[in-house]
């Protein structure tokens, strides 16, 4: 094994050849790679230098050993190895090995053959790339967390949607995660077009419930009790329609997402909300306008003022020719009379 890399819940085994010669075996015969497949499947011969062995963990997939097996809800009572549901078991030349389970068969398993080179970058493997950064690498520290909190803002999309959406904004956030983030901030599943604060808000929590849960994960303790984790769960002291947080409120169950979501309506209130992109795009429409009008408007003002001023003007002179002639009028009669 040449190194491990994660990304989401997708992970990745580098497999690299040893290239000491190995003692064949007697009475066993090399495989014939002669007959192709008719499609794009490429052939696993055992020879390649390197190999991708990626692994999917799904919903309930987890990756156990002989002296370490993560416990699941669905099974927290079980230590056997390897654990029930045990899909592939890898086993190294010195002796030790790995068990991947998955109860729920969600998760998948993929060989790809990789390349014979230093260093493996994540988009060398097939599926890292396509897949959103890491939620808890890319929440690590404040510049990474303004790319998350920029993506997050004014999206018509439900935030519980947006989160469980892999290839969207972050990987690795799974349904309780993304009820967990959103029950601490007050967000409520459906919610859309949140502000920045909320982003921000949720970027930061998203980071804590990660990275608390790795840690109580590697030293075999149990989430903090006033966590929604505890009573969302049928059978586990949670769940149903009695269900209540750790502060007695009422927990209700509703599809969001494409998910069964455990939500405090209490605290998580949905609002109606528009686009401010919208709402800015129509007041600056709105300006523009009302500054086309009183342009218009000033423009008409001018011109009424210079129509005005003509009109004085006009008036003036005619008052000026009309006092001429009565002037005229008067001398021809003065003569006249004369």
């Amino acid at each position: 094994m040449k190194d491990v890399l994660r990304k989401g819940k997708l992970i990745c085994i580098i497999l690299q050849k040893d290239t000491k010669p190995s003692k064949k075996r007697k009475g066993t015969k090399s495989k014939s790679t002669k007959d192709k497949p008719a499609d794009d499947t490429v052939l696993i011969t055992g020879n390649e230098p390197v190999l991708y062995l990626s692994l999917h963990m799904g919903m309930t997939g987890r990756i156990s050993s002989p002296t370490h097996i993560p416990e699941l809800v669905e099974l927290k009572n079980d230590s056997t190895y390897p654990p029930p549901h045990t899909h592939l078991i890898i086993k190294s030349s010195n002796g030790e090995e790995a068990a991947f389970s998955d109860p729920r068969r969600f998760g998948s398993v993929l060989v790809n053959v990789g390349e014979d080179k230093k260093y493996i970058c994540e988009d060398d493997i097939p599926g890292f790339k396509e897949l959103a950064p890491d939620a808890l690498e890319s929440s690590s520290s404040n510049t990474k967390q303004q790319t998350i909190i920029s993506q997050l803002v004014n999206r018509k999309k439900g935030i519980k949607g947006l989160l469980l959406d892999q290839k969207a904004v972050v990987s690795g956030v799974g349904n309780w995660v993304a009820d967990e983030i959103l029950y601490r901030c007050h967000i409520h599943p459906d919610q859309s077009y949140l502000n920045t604060k909320e982003a921000q808000n949720l970027v930061r929590e998203m980071h804590y419930i990660l990275s608390t849960a790795i840690t109580c994960l590697n030293d075999n303790k149990d989430l903090p009790e006033n966590w929604l984790f505890h009573r969302r769960w049928r059978g586990g002291g949670g769940g149903g329609s009695t269900a209540k947080d750790y502060n007695g409120k009422a927990i209700k169950f509703i599809q969001s997402g494409g998910r069964s979501s455990a939500v405090v309506l209490s605290l998580q209130k949905l609002m109606g909300r528009k686009s401010t992109e919208k709402n800015t795009a129509t007041t600056k429409g709105k300006q523009k306008a009302s500054n086309k009008t009183s342009t218009v408007k000033k423009s008409e003002v001018v011109a009424s003022k210079k129509t005005g001023a003509k009109g004085i003007k006009r008036k003036r002179a005619d008052n000026e020719s009309s006092s001429k002639e009565k002037t005229q009028s008067r001398r021809s009669k003065r003569l006249a009379s004369s």
